[in-house]
């Protein structure tokens, strides 16, 4: 058995309710306060703890390093489940209280395999703040860009304003691709990682921002299946069906991390254009009449779980020797 405990993690406050009394401790780096609860706790209770709270982004980090350092068990649950959880309880406000007393009664939707010790790998964090920093910059960049471009039409920018946001642009170019050879050496520094990178980058079509991406992935889901993978990447079927009048089609989550599918699309676009194996199956879908975004999809799908089979196996990417000849032209 177990005893739960829902915490609601804002910026400077841990709100928490152990099923008897409301509780607030700060978010500090070492959560001191929130330290002498739990030792409380344990001391009281012969039931294991698990916390249960979202995550919610550089402010959960503090709580989910303390869980790692006293191994206890969390359930960290998805912000949509708890809003949509919050709905079905008939919960009308939302306070830190309110949140922290939904997250307690989420527990009566877990089994004893959602409570486990949060991991954490250094490697995967690593690579995690160079992917963030390039997609910061990405993002910048296209918004610099879109302006200028409405301001050109606009004809009433001055010379001056506009020679500004250029030289900006340049500089973002040039961030970027500091970022990215730092991610490279970072890589190149640990041979394992070395490695992998080079198996994945073995596909044709799939390059070295792609590499990065999925390598994060895996190293930060070390125990994810195909099935699980395919949801993080938000890449899994999504059916709405109801009877006999309502019979939507068929269409991806979109769930998972939006800057995998937009790298997986990339790959997928790159691949069946210099890949042959992916050129034959994009026909031969094409020929039955399949949609080409679907297609497309089918062949990002393909690409994460071969990249995972060559990052499990440790072993580069093979062509088929039907495909050889037309590879190479």
């Amino acid at each position: 058995m177990y005893q739960y405990i829902g915490i609601d993690v804002s910026k400077q406050t841990l709100q928490v309710y152990d099923g008897e009394k409301d509780s607030s401790f700060p978010n500090e780096r070492n959560l001191e306060a929130f330290d002498r609860f739990i030792q409380d706790k344990k001391r009281n209770n012969t039931e294991e703890l698990v916390l249960i709270f979202e995550p919610t982004g550089a402010y959960s980090s503090y709580l989910r390093k303390y869980c790692i350092r006293e191994n206890l068990k969390t359930k960290i649950v998805n912000p949509a489940q708890s809003a949509y959880f919050a709905k079905a309880i008939g919960n009308r406000s939302k306070t830190d209280k309110v949140d922290a007393r939904m997250l307690y009664s989420f527990s009566v939707l877990l089994h004893d395999k959602d409570c486990r010790v949060p991991y954490d790998s250094e490697k995967a964090n690593r690579l995690g703040a160079y992917i963030n920093s390039y997609a910061l910059l990405v993002a910048t960049e296209t918004g610099v860009k879109n302006h200028l471009h409405a301001a050109e039409y606009e004809g009433n920018i001055a010379p001056d304003l506009l020679a500004l946001l250029q030289t900006h642009l340049e500089q973002i170019e040039v961030m970027k691709e500091e970022i990215l050879q730092q991610a490279l050496v970072s890589i190149q520094a640990d041979p394992s990682l070395q490695r992998a990178m080079e198996n994945i980058c073995s596909i044709p079509g799939v390059g070295k921002i792609n590499a990065i991406h999925l390598l994060h992935l895996f190293l930060k889901y070390p125990e994810a299946n195909r099935n699980q993978l395919t949801a993080l990447a938000g890449l899994d079927p999504m059916v709405r069906e109801s009877g006999t009048s309502l019979h939507r089609r068929m269409k991806i989550s979109k769930r998972g991390s939006h800057l995998l599918r937009r790298v997986l699309y990339c790959a997928a676009m790159s691949g069946v254009q210099h890949n042959a194996e992916w050129k034959s199956l994009y026909d031969a879908f094409l020929a039955r009449g399949k949609q080409r975004q679907v297609i497309l999809v089918a062949v990002m799908r393909k690409i994460l779980l071969l990249s995972h089979a060559l990052y499990r196996e440790n072993r580069p990417y093979e062509v088929r020797e039907k495909y050889h000849e037309k590879n190479q032209t």
